[in-house]
């Protein structure tokens, strides 16, 4: 799935919560922007601004697309599987209720969508959910894959007119 649907369905899921609304939209696209942002950083250190452009060969994430590149091997390994990882996002829930930041435990939600809705749309770059204790991972569809994308973009445009509709009820105070 594309970043800007996980923000987008990371803001649907926490719209009833005004304050962590567009909070939840930043939640739903982390687990990309923890593996991007890190990896390009690191190619551009080492290759200046042709490292910024890995992964852009037409096909590159899909599985009979050309081959990858060591460096985004290197970054699957370094950082998607961390971050794409139930198991570790549990722990984040634990450790912010155990330090009295129990609101912002509710970011987990948005986080954890975002896996799971990885899981049957990633076909390259598969989510291993249960990371560091096993590397189950599933191989399906490429998010751009018409199966996937239209009924994603549907989906995700009723799911954000309902949050806009169910904001503009509460603050009318109709709801």
């Amino acid at each position: 799935m594309d970043t800007f649907s996980h923000a987008g369905w990371g803001f649907a899921a926490l719209h009833a919560r005004r304050s962590l609304a567009w909070w939840g939209a930043l939640a739903g696209a982390m687990p990309d922007l923890l593996f991007f942002i890190p990896s390009r950083v690191e190619g551009f250190i080492e290759k200046g601004r042709a490292g910024l452009t890995a992964g852009s060969e037409p096909g590159v994430w899909r599985a009979d697309g050309p081959p990858l590149p060591p460096e985004l091997v290197e970054a699957y390994y370094r950082y998607y599987v961390k971050t794409h990882s139930l198991l570790l996002l549990g722990v984040a829930v634990v450790l912010l209720i155990l330090t009295g930041k129990r609101k912002w435990s509710w970011l987990a939600v948005p986080y954890g969508l975002h896996v799971l809705m990885d899981i049957p749309t990633h076909e390259r770059y598969q989510t291993q959910p249960f990371w560091p204790l096993s590397s189950w991972s599933f191989e399906g569809l490429t998010w751009g894959d018409p199966r996937i994308f239209w009924p994603n973009v549907i989906l995700l445009a009723a799911a954000l007119v309902f949050a806009a509709r169910r904001r503009r009820r509460l603050q009318e105070g109709t709801a």
